[in-house]
């Protein structure tokens, strides 16, 4: 039987998406296979082609886009943006900045495969084979090297095959080379030249009982490999390294649904492999990208909400170190040429920070410069939110100062930009919420021609969370605001709203001015107020009603739109709106679509019945057309923390997303604003302890099942 430290995968495991993943941030390995071959996909998290990246350019002015804009038709919009320079037509797609392909290396056993076991204390996978012999894998923390061990001698053969055996058409025609393969002595691998780029070279080495797997960026027809790591060298590191992780981190338990229990550790375990503060900033795929097509959505930085969705987790386990990659990423010279020229070319102003949806790893636009790409302000206004609650969990008055701040006030002043005044009132006057329009059939089944509008209530929410996170933050600094934070607060409208209908109070959140939500969309963008932006008091009895109405008309419009990432974000704003049955369900629907073998969230759903999100792809095979995406694993377990425990207008809700047939829950040292560690456990369907710890002393309160009561934290050191 496998320990409680133990993650264990049955083979046949026939996709790479379904493999046992390895990373250290940077490099990663997915392990898979069956019968007698075992497969290692490969690839780095910095492996990009730039090529023909976007930001806005002069000419197409927010100002201008305002005057000329047709609220019956946004084609007109978008033709007045101007192309950075024609991207590459590759025949059936246009080439933009992508993460690449890279490769995988296929192992000949002497037995065949049984089941793959992850030791969660080292890191280290164990592939047993059905006549319990094994070859152990581990990740190198301080190198691109994956290390094997077989002292049973089970590997008999290993053939390398690189991505241009499945892609090779398409990267001929965006103007990539041949591979140059070698094989000398034990070593064999490929050099994938880059036309632009650094290339990659994936090399693997070895024989008797070691073998490693090095997979580097370089320049040239190289074969670098370099020496091994020390296996008990890098085995000792490891595991202080997940000792350190673990011991940090929260645990959970949930006696009812096991299964919640078991995924919500594998996913902080993948957290903790893509997000390594010595590697690189997390992607959509993070460092698992695989061989056999190019890669979906270009493998990039979606900012509206699929980057957030994965840094959220680290706030709830405390791993704040784990998002400075991304800090670091947004705050590099290149990214923050490009936002800078993006504010001063649609906004006109000089000191503001404008990002658009999806970025490459410079801050270029990878999906084409338009009204849904641009005109989002909520993409930087949500990530300065991330800046916030980092500083809000640690209270590292120095990182509010230098990070935070710079990048806060940088993106609020997109949002000041745009304002306009009518009659005592501010407004957005052309925005979008994200992704809804272009592209979809209305109830009455017309295609739709708009996706923007005035007063976007996403919007509007996030600039009314950044005004006043931005009005703290300079009384923690002792810095003066300035007036028009709090102008944006009183004369800013909170959201849009629209739907009533005489006698009967319909009154609910449209999407903008005179747009409701008409068709099931995956984007709970309207919903902000609860989940993310949080501003939503339910004590205010006139908001409260507008937002109950809202979730009802988003209820009705039902879920056959959504994807893999949109039903934690449902899960958690029903656990903030007090519905404690339905998150478990939401989860459980979750699992049984887009949850594959492997334990990793796909975007195609699994099967026909339940969902029409994306009908047409549903029946292609998998084995060449599954999508995996880390948001989805990720706000799954930040979704089953907040079944648990969350704060919403400064009350600690305990266990208010847990069922009443669940009698018994625990949870040790989940994070909360504030410098907040919370544990607690239920049992019987009773709160039996809770216990509180901060930064500072503080008394808060807390609420179990309509209870209300408060709790004085004790003062612990650090974060």
């Amino acid at each position: 039987m496998p320990s409680c430290d133990d993650f264990v995968l049955p083979f046949p495991l026939e996709r790479p998406h379904c493999g046992m993943p390895l990373a250290n941030g940077n490099m990663g390995a997915l392990i898979w296979g069956a019968g007698c071959r075992l497969c290692v996909t490969v690839n780095r998290s910095d492996y990009w082609d730039h090529r023909c990246g976007e930001r806005v350019l002069p000419g197409q002015s927010y100002r201008e886009l305002v005057e000329t804009f047709d609220p019956l038709d946004v084609r007109p919009t978008n033709k007045r943006f101007i192309r950075q320079k024609l991207p590459l037509d590759v025949g059936d797609f246009w080439w933009r900045p992508t993460r690449l392909p890279a490769g995988r290396f296929e192992f000949v056993l002497d037995d065949a495969l049984r089941e793959a076991r992850l030791d969660y204390a080292t890191g280290v996978v164990d592939i047993v084979t059905q006549a319990g012999r094994r070859v152990s894998w581990m990740m190198a923390r301080d190198r691109s090297q994956l290390l094997a061990r077989d002292p049973d001698r089970l590997i008999r053969q290993v053939r390398p095959r690189p991505a241009w055996e499945w892609v090779s058409s398409t990267l001929q025609r965006a103007g990539f080379a041949p591979p140059v393969p070698f094989s000398e002595g034990e070593t064999v691998g490929w050099f994938q030249p880059s036309p632009d780029d650094l290339g990659l070279c994936a090399a693997c080495a070895g024989g008797e009982d070691r073998w490693h797997i090095a997979v580097t960026r370089e320049a040239g027809a190289v074969r670098k490999i370099g020496d091994p790591a020390d296996w008990d060298e890098a085995l000792a590191a490891n595991r202080a390294w997940w000792r350190r992780y673990w011991d940090h981190g929260p645990t959970i338990r949930l006696s009812h649904n096991p299964w919640l229990t078991t995924f919500y550790r594998f996913a902080l375990y993948k957290f903790a492999c893509a997000t390594d503060p010595q590697g690189v900033a997390c992607g959509l795929q993070g460092p698992w990208v695989e061989e056999y097509q190019r890669t979906p959505w270009q493998g990039g930085y979606v900012f509206n909400v699929n980057i957030q969705q994965i840094y959220t987790l680290a706030l709830g386990i405390g791993a704040y170190a784990h998002m400075h990659p991304l800090f670091d990423m947004l705050e590099s010279d290149p990214f923050q040429y490009v936002m800078r020229e993006n504010a001063r070319n649609l906004l006109e102003i000089e000191d503001g920070l404008l990002l658009t949806h999806a970025v490459d790893d410079r801050g270029m636009q990878c999906g084409g410069i338009m009204t849904g790409s641009v005109l989002d302000f909520s993409c930087g206004g949500w990530m300065a939110q991330l800046y916030w609650l980092y500083y809000q969990h640690t209270r590292d008055v120095e990182f509010l100062r230098r990070r935070a701040m710079p990048f806060m006030r940088g993106v609020m002043r997109g949002f000041e930009a745009a304002l306009q005044e009518e009659a005592g009132r501010l407004s957005i006057p052309l925005g979008v919420s994200a992704e809804y329009g272009l592209g979809f059939l209305t109830v009455d089944g017309r295609p739709r021609i708009q996706n923007c509008g005035r007063n976007p209530s996403n919007q509007l929410m996030c600039a009314h969370m950044l005004a006043q996170a931005l009005l703290e933050a300079c009384t923690i600094l002792g810095e003066p605001p300035k007036p028009v934070w709090r102008d944006i607060r009183r004369r800013l409208p909170p959201y849009t709203t629209g739907g009533s209908s005489g006698a009967v109070d319909m009154e609910h959140i449209l999407l903008w001015e005179g747009q409701d939500l008409d068709v099931c969309h995956r984007h709970h963008s309207h919903l902000a107020l609860i989940y993310p932006f949080a501003t939503f008091d339910p004590s205010n009895a006139e908001q409260a009603r507008i937002v109950n109405n809202t979730v009802d008309h988003w209820i009705l419009r039902g879920m056959g739109q959504w994807s893999e990432w949109c039903y934690p974000w449902a899960a958690i704003i029903h656990a903030r709106m007090g519905f404690s049955e339905s998150p478990r369900h939401l989860l459980e629907l979750w699992r049984a679509l887009f949850v594959n073998e492997g334990w990793a969230t796909v975007y195609l759903p699994r099967f026909h019945g339940l969902t029409a999100h994306r009908r047409e792809d549903m029946d292609k095979p998998r084995a060449t057309n599954e999508i995996m995406q880390l948001d989805g694993t990720m706000a799954g377990a930040t979704a089953i923390m907040e079944m648990l425990v969350h704060q919403q207008a400064g009350v600690i809700h305990l266990f208010r997303g847990i069922p009443a047939d669940w009698s018994e829950a625990a949870f040790e040292r989940i994070r909360l604003p504030g410098g907040l560690s919370v544990s607690a456990s239920m049992r019987h369907g009773q709160l039996e302890n809770v216990t509180i710890t901060a930064v500072t002393e503080q008394t808060v309160p807390i609420e179990f099942r309509g209870r209300r009561d408060t709790c004085v934290c004790r003062r612990r050191e650090g974060v």
